[in-house]
């Protein structure tokens, strides 16, 4: 069965290099530009009769409306087992939210490979 993966990043040309590697490993990528849409498209997925779950999100941390890390406490206090990757540019471990996500999200420092997010898939 394919995995579903969700992507939130305000940068559409990251978020298409994303897709484009996900989907050339036959992933069903799905695209949020911003924190607050992320959680509407995931709250979908839940909602959906016959929807299947994201099996992975992949978040930006700094987004319009709500930043990565504000999505993934709101997303895990829904699903507390949601695999979680959080990409940030700036050294997040000063976030308020920080320590509470540090065991349950996997966190990449941009810049990095591409090729990091399938090891972390």
């Amino acid at each position: 069965m394919q995995k579903r993966i969700l992507v939130a990043e305000d940068n559409k040309f990251t978020s298409m290099q994303y897709a484009k590697l996900l989907e050339s490993k036959d992933y069903a990528v799905e695209i949020a530009n911003d924190g607050q849409e992320c959680i509407e498209k995931y709250e979908k997925s839940l909602n959906e009769e016959n929807s299947e779950s994201f099996d992975v999100l992949l978040l930006d941390h700094s987004m319009p409306k709500k930043n990565g890390a504000e999505v993934a406490g709101d997303i895990l206090s829904l699903n507390p087992n949601q695999k979680i990757i959080l990409a940030s540019a700036y050294a997040i471990s000063t976030e308020k939210n920080y320590s509470k996500l540090k065991d349950k999200v996997s966190f990449l420092q941009k810049p990095f490979e591409l090729t990091k997010i399938l090891e972390l898939i």
